[in-house]
């Protein structure tokens, strides 16, 4: 697995955001006819966007289609599903070293998340599914997925994340997302805010397409994420099967870790969650704090926190939350990752907001003598990384 990462990003360099379609819709240009009888859902999005993908491969195991998703967290196979589950490694190597050497012959200049995604496109061409279901990487309008014209956009959430990319303004980030949308698109979407679903319903008269907002037709409160991403994902099953969608049918309580977030249990109880900008970190915390899941006490004994590199702003706030939260003790890292916060940057903030950090998280844990539920949060990349721990 290593190897076949480290040969990747030796030749198509770190996932950085290169925004534009021209180089994978070249890439593409002789694959894409070959889905012309597929259903193309598209899911756009600041958060939930992958757990509501995954939800609804879970409702269409008795259709053939394939998922893709990013990023991984600890296995580059992750992006790369059917209902037949994960491709094998030995598979995604075997596509790896094909789709490269047609990139050098027809000298592609792909990026790291283009290539991957071409090489997703030929896996699922050699049998063209009744459903493509594409996550979109970041944005939307010059995602790569975007190449195709999808027939369902569904969209969990918008708030403010990749600013320096997608713009500050709200009106600017859905802009962004609703550039999926197409005359023949129907658009599926549970945003909060009667300021984004006005502009949701104008943009989608504008190019033609249809709307339906669960805000109108499900009664969820806001920290009840999950639910409305298995909301989301039922109205779009609903709509691709041709059955009416009864809201009542998809609001039952559902696991907050069943897709994206995760129990592992050795010497410790670790819960892992990435909750990694803003929005996302408060509709976390207010779950913890809802009627239903009200505590005591903390609900667990650590906090392990790190971030990719972001606006620091937006940590400092993150932070300042976690902490007015109260929900154990926050220890602050870094990982290794091209992505990652600097080491000084994390220092700097963990004495700014007197919390305590930790620059080897695995030796700090060995050190532990009692049992802890440990909460490791943040970015997704440093999920991977604690994940791969021995102390796991």
């Amino acid at each position: 697995m290593h190897s076949l990462l480290s040969m990747i990003l030796a030749n198509y360099g770190q996932e950085f955001m290169r925004p534009g379609l021209e180089r994978i819709e070249r890439a593409l240009k002789d694959i894409l006819p070959l889905f012309s009888k597929s259903k193309v859902v598209t899911i756009a999005g600041t958060n939930g966007k992958g757990e509501t993908t995954l939800r609804l491969s879970k409702l269409l195991k008795n259709h053939t289609h394939y998922v893709w998703t990013s990023p991984h967290i600890e296995r580059i196979t992750e992006r790369f599903r059917s209902e037949e589950g994960e491709i094998s490694l030995t598979e995604l190597k075997t596509l790896v070293e094909s789709c490269h050497q047609k990139a050098l012959s027809e000298k592609y200049e792909l990026s790291f998340y283009e290539f991957l995604f071409f090489v997703f496109c030929t896996w699922a061409s050699k049998r063209p599914p009744e459903y493509l279901l594409l996550e979109v990487g970041l944005g939307g309008k010059l995602d790569a997925v975007n190449v195709f014209s999808a027939d369902l956009v569904l969209l969990p959430s918008v708030s403010r994340d990749h600013q320096e990319i997608l713009g500050r303004r709200f009106d600017q980030i859905l802009a962004e997302k609703l550039g999926t949308l197409r005359t023949h698109t129907t658009l599926i979407h549970f945003l909060e805010s009667q300021y984004l679903c006005e502009r949701a319903e104008r943009e989608a008269q504008r190019v033609g397409a249809k709307v339906m907002s669960l805000k109108w037709n499900v009664s969820l409160p806001e920290y009840e994420f999950s639910m409305r991403n298995e909301a989301l994902a039922g109205a779009a099953y609903c709509h691709l099967i041709n059955e009416e969608f009864l809201p009542e049918k998809w609001v039952n309580p559902v696991s907050l870790l069943e897709f994206r977030g995760e129990v592992r249990k050795s010497k410790h109880e670790w819960i892992f969650f990435g909750s990694h900008n803003v929005d996302g970190v408060r509709k976390l915390i207010q779950f913890l704090h809802s009627g239903t899941y009200t505590f005591s006490r903390p609900p667990y004994d650590l906090i392990i926190m790190a971030f990719s590199r972001r606006n620091l702003q937006d940590v400092r706030v993150i932070m300042k939350m976690v902490k007015k939260a109260r929900m154990g003790k926050i220890v602050l890292t870094v990982f290794d990752h091209p992505k990652a916060m600097p080491r000084d940057v994390m220092e700097a903030l963990s004495l700014e907001e007197g919390l305590e950090f930790v620059q080897n998280i695995e030796s700090y844990i060995d050190e532990q003598n009692e049992n802890l539920r440990i909460l490791v949060s943040g970015s997704y990349y440093f999920l991977g990384h604690v994940r791969s721990l021995r102390c796991l």
